[in-house]
């Protein structure tokens, strides 16, 4: 059996340090954000602890692939 398991963007943290969620950086660049520091700025991701070291690449690939 091969089943193609489904990710919930709601429960998907990607800011660790923040507990921000995918769903919640997606809704961020569908209302404009266009760089990490405008993601950063409208939801806190990447204002954490680690200062984005850990989730940056992640939030840019986020960024990339919902334009």
């Amino acid at each position: 059996l091969n089943k193609k398991v489904r990710r919930n963007k709601a429960m998907s943290k990607v800011c660790l340090c923040r507990g921000i969620t995918e769903e919640q950086i997606v809704e961020a660049i569908k209302n404009g954000a266009s760089s990490f520091e405008e993601v950063k700025e409208e939801t806190g991701a990447g204002a954490g602890g680690c200062r984005g070291g850990r989730c940056k690449c992640n939030i840019e690939l986020l960024i990339e692939n919902n334009k």
